[in-house]
């Protein structure tokens, strides 16, 4: 899988420094390095992902600890999750609105843009609550690898 640019990874970490800040988080070496592999990790990674690539840095590191950090993370709005088919939770450094589409097949998740349906107005049945935090959708199906290899074996 590619990393991302190092600006876009510099930008990341400029963020992370700014919110623990603001949230009273102390920048530990452990919490920069999970965070920094999570800012280069183009995609979504498993904390298992993130073990795997801290643990090359930081030989002691156990996986409880990038675990209850990307915890950390996610309660402080540094990270998103996301869930798919085989109940392994993945993690999302992207913050801005967007959408994903999920491969059944290979569980390759991609993200999209939707402009249209984020600004579509809530159904008359989701009015009624009083307050909506986001709107998301998955879209699940075959990514094109996968649909091309299901297509060779015709």
């Amino acid at each position: 899988m590619p990393e991302r640019n190092s600006s876009s990874v510099s930008e990341l970490m400029k963020g992370f420094e700014r919110v623990c800040r603001a949230k009273g988080l102390r920048i530990t070496h452990q919490r920069t390095e999970i965070f920094h592999e999570l800012a280069k990790f183009h995609g979504h990674p498993t904390a298992e992902n993130v073990f795997k690539k801290v643990r090359k840095k930081l030989r002691t590191i156990s996986l409880d600890t990038v675990y209850r950090t990307i915890l950390t993370f996610e309660n402080n709005g540094l990270i998103k999750r996301v869930q798919i088919l085989d109940n392994v939770a993945r993690f999302d450094i992207n913050l801005k609105v967007h959408h994903h589409l999920i491969c059944t097949r290979c569980k390759k998740i991609e993200d999209f843009m939707w402009p249209d349906f984020d600004n579509m107005e809530l159904p008359a049945d989701a009015r009624g609550w009083p307050k909506i935090h986001s709107k998301h959708v998955e879209v699940r199906g075959l990514c094109s690898s996968c649909g091309a290899k299901l297509n060779s074996k015709k």
